[in-house]
């Protein structure tokens, strides 16, 4: 299972997967477009994506996104600015 920017992801569409989900971590791909590392950026609990130690920036207790169906939508903990559109698609 594969995340996609949506196109109403703030970088916009690209049609790339960015993002792959292994059990319940979640990997960068080579076609995202932050330098690639092979370490986990994100771990699902449930319905809601937390930060692991790994991830780029810096690392937060807080859920960066919620899983809503086969949509990934920012939560408003997301250092982003909030938009309540979704930010990949789950394919």
């Amino acid at each position: 299972m594969n995340w996609y920017p949506a196109v109403t992801h703030p970088k916009g569409y690209t049609g790339l997967a960015w993002f792959e989900v292994r059990g319940n971590e979640v990997y960068q791909t080579v076609t995202h477009p932050d330098p690639y590392t092979a370490l986990p950026w994100f771990e699902i609990r449930g319905n809601e994506v937390y930060q692991t130690v790994m991830h780029p920036a810096q690392y937060t207790a807080l859920p960066w996104f919620e899983i809503r169906g086969n949509e990934v939508y920012q939560t408003v903990m997301h250092p982003a600015q909030y938009t309540a559109l979704p930010w990949f698609d789950i394919r």
